[in-house]
C-alpha cells in the first residue's frame, strides 16, 4: 500500500511536470489598533491562490474581516490563439449573494488593437469596443459604450473618435464626441507652443466646437527648470486667455540620497496648502539595508503645525518598518503618534506569506 501511494504521487508530480502546472498564492494579515477611535481594533485577512497550466491562469481571492468572511472572486485569464481573454466573477459571503461578472478579450494584430468587454451586475449590463491603430504619423482609436438602463437591454451610450497628426509645425490632437442624441461635440488641441525669447513658458490651446458654439482656451505651462535638488511649487493667476496677472512661489521641497537614506522635506508657505489636511511643513527619512534576517525598510515622517503648542511646533510622528524573513514570509510594523494632543495614535502589526 506504501508503495502504491509513492507511485500514485509520483505520477501525479511528473503530469503536473510535464504539462506545466503551477500552484501558487499569498495569505497575509493584519492587526490595527486605533486608540483614538471607537471601534480601537481592526482585523484583516486575505488569501490568495493562483493555479497555472499551460499559458491560462485561474485565481481565487478571499477576504476577512471582524465581521468574517468578506469578499470572495474568481478569475480567469490567458490566450486562446491570437486572443487575449480576462473574466472575472465577484461575490460577497456575508449573504451570499451576486455582485458582479466582468469579461474582456483582446487581440493585436499588424498593428490594429481592437479589445472588447462585458459586464454584469444586480439588473445592469454594460458592454464596450475599442479599436486602436497608427498609419505613419497618423494614430487613431475609437470607443464605443453600450449600456442598459434598469434592466438587462443594452442601449448605444455613447462613442469617442480620437486622432492624433501632424499639421503644419504643430502635432494636433482631435476628438469627436456622439451620444443617444448624436453629435456632442469637435475638440481639437495643442500643445507646447512656443513664445518668442520667454523659454520658460509654453502655451497649450484648445479649440473646441459643440452644436450652437465654439470656444478658443489658451493655457500657459511653466517650466521653471531645476534648481539642484530642490523643487518650487509655483502658482500662476492668470485672467482672460493672454493675461499674466501674477507668480507666487508657495511651497519648496528638498529631495536628497546620501546613500543608503533618502531625506525630503516639503515646506508651504502660503498658508492654503496643507500635509494630512493640517500640517504646513514634513521632513521624512527612508532607508533600505540587509540585516541578520534578510532584507529590511525603515520609513520615518515628522510633521509641523504652525503656532503649534510642542518644541520646536512638533506634530505628529508617522513611521513603519517591514522586514523580509525570507523570499516567502514578511513582517511589518507601522505606528502614527500625534505630539500636539498626546496620543498615540494607531498601531498597526502584519504579515504576508507568499509560495
Amino acid at each position: 500500500m506504501r508503495f502504491t501511494g509513492a507511485l500514485v504521487v509520483l505520477l501525479i508530480a511528473v503530469s503536473v511536470l510535464g504539462f506545466g502546472q503551477t500552484l501558487s498564492g499569498s495569505w497575509e494579515a493584519a492587526a490595527d489598533f486605533n486608540f483614538s477611535g471607537a471601534n480601537w481594533i481592526s482585523l484583516s485577512s486575505s488569501l490568495s491562490v493562483d493555479y497555472t497550466v499551460g499559458e491560462w491562469t485561474f485565481s481565487s481571492s478571499s477576504d476577512f474581516g471582524k465581521a468574517g468572511w468578506s469578499s470572495q472572486s474568481f478569475a480567469a485569464s490567458g490566450t486562446l490563439g491570437d486572443f487575449t481573454l480576462s473574466s472575472s466573477l465577484d461575490l460577497n459571503p456575508s449573504n451570499a449573494t451576486f455582485k458582479k461578472w466582468s469579461t474582456s478579450a483582446s487581440w493585436d494584430f499588424e498593428g490594429l488593437s481592437l479589445s472588447a468587454s462585458f459586464d454584469v451586475a444586480a439588473n445592469y449590463v454594460a458592454s464596450s469596443f475599442s479599436a486602436s491603430g497608427e498609419a505613419g504619423d497618423l494614430s487613431l482609436s475609437l470607443d464605443v459604450d453600450f449600456r442598459s438602463q434598469g434592466g438587462c437591454g443594452l442601449l448605444f451610450a455613447g462613442a469617442d473618435i480620437s486622432i492624433s497628426l501632424p499639421f503644419c509645425c504643430a502635432e494636433v490632437d482631435a476628438s469627436f464626441k456622439f451620444s443617444c442624441d448624436g453629435f456632442e461635440e469637435a475638440a481639437f488641441s495643442v500643445s507646447d507652443i512656443a513664445i518668442p525669447n520667454l523659454v520658460w513658458v509654453t502655451l497649450d490651446a484648445d479649440l473646441t466646437f459643440e452644436m450652437n458654439e465654439k470656444t478658443l482656451e489658451l493655457s500657459p505651462s511653466f517650466d521653471f527648470g531645476d534648481i539642484a535638488c530642490f523643487d518650487l511649487y509655483v502658482d500662476v493667476e492668470t485672467s482672460g486667455n493672454l493675461s499674466i496677472d501674477s507668480i507666487s512661489i508657495y511651497g519648496i521641497g528638498l529631495k536628497c540620497d546620501i546613500d543608503p537614506i533618502s531625506f525630503e522635506a516639503l515646506s508651504y508657505l502660503d498658508g492654503t496648502h496643507k500635509l494630512k489636511s493640517t500640517y504646513w511643513e514634513m521632513y521624512s527619512l527612508s532607508f533600505n539595508d540587509n540585516g541578520c534576517c534578510g532584507p529590511f525598510s525603515v520609513e520615518m515622517a515628522v510633521y509641523f503645525l504652525q503656532g503649534g503648542a510642542r518644541l520646536f511646533d512638533f506634530a505628529y510622528f508617522e513611521g513603519s518598518i517591514e522586514v523580509d524573513l525570507s523570499q516567502q514570509v514578511s513582517f511589518d510594523l507601522g505606528m502614527t503618534f500625534d505630539i500636539e494632543a498626546s496620543v498615540f495614535e494607531e498601531l498597526a502589526l502584519g504579515f504576508a506569506v507568499s509560495w
